[in-house]
């Protein structure tokens, strides 16, 4: 059902963007041979993140009409960076470095993908399959292992938890240190680098379907609440012209042969609009980190 809704409303925005931008990408296909440049997040592990993004790169060169760049950097403060000085024009980031760019410098979310059906995941927190831990708060003076500073599901979530209960991270576990992607928190955890780690579900579902995955080393004791998916972001310098091409390329990838294809490489159903409601949830929690 809630399938049904994202591509209904998604085929409703589309009609709407054409209807602004025409059916071309000649907004975006300027005069010269500049390209158009774009980042990714290490979301997963870079060469894993490589693999699966470069066919996107290519679908969007085709529909753009330009060269296009296909940028990716280890943390989500050095894709803000890029973005806050223009050096980038879109990136595919976490829900909270678009809500740090946000406040820091306009950041805007343009689209979300769908996957699964849903545009929304949660933060996991996860153990070795042999632990006795069966919450967060029962991790206390043990290792735990965080994915990035901004990180929504794998920082932002399990700070606000142990804040509300009255300490700070460095106070409350042993030790903490940061992995970089989660599929390496996960490995961290597998292998005994860390007692715990908090990961996003949609990568640990992904290890998980995989039969060899080390992923199956480790076991969820505890879950959050629903978050909207992380977003496509734009430079706020971008023209709404420009914004709207590209919407309209991201919407449409799911009608296009070549785009399903993509779509399907990069484990997604499609794309929908970025609703500001859909980062409420995530806003709230950030409020309840009294640490920096």
């Amino acid at each position: 059902m809630m399938k049904n809704l994202f591509l209904l409303r998604s085929q409703v925005l589309l009609l709407l963007v054409v209807s602004l931008v025409g059916m071309s990408g000649a907004a975006l296909a300027q005069d010269s041979e500049e390209p158009f440049v774009f980042a990714v997040s290490a979301m997963a592990s870079p060469a894993t993140t490589f693999s699966h993004f470069s066919e996107f790169r290519d679908y969007l060169a085709t529909k753009l009409q330009r060269p296009v760049v296909m940028k990716q950097r280890r943390t989500y403060a050095e894709i803000n960076e890029l973005l806050k000085n223009n050096d980038i024009s879109m990136a595919f980031t976490c829900t909270g470095g678009f809500l740090d760019g946000r406040h820091s410098f306009g950041l805007e979310a343009l689209a979300a993908p769908i996957v699964h059906g849903e545009a929304r995941y949660q933060s996991f927190i996860i153990v070795s399959q042999d632990d006795p831990a069966t919450s967060l708060l029962e991790l206390q003076d043990r290792v735990f292992a965080f994915t990035d500073p901004l990180s929504l599901t794998g920082r932002l979530y399990p700070t606000a938890k142990v804040n509300a209960a009255g300490y700070s991270t460095a106070d409350f576990f042993k030790k903490t240190f940061y992995t970089a992607s989660h599929d390496k928190s996960i490995a961290a955890v597998a292998n005994g680098i860390a007692d715990g780690a908090a990961v996003d579900s949609l990568i640990y579902k992904a290890l998980m379907n995989v039969p060899e995955s080390i992923a199956h080393k480790v076991k969820v004791i505890e879950v959050s609440e629903y978050f909207g998916m992380p977003p496509i972001v734009v430079s706020p310098v971008l023209s709404k012209k420009e914004k709207l091409t590209l919407l309209k390329i991201l919407l449409n990838m799911e009608s296009d042969p070549d785009g399903k294809r993509v779509l399907k490489d990069l484990d997604y159903n499609g794309f929908t609009l970025s609703d500001p409601s859909m980062y409420h949830s995530a806003l709230l929690l950030t409020k309840q980190i009294t640490e920096e």
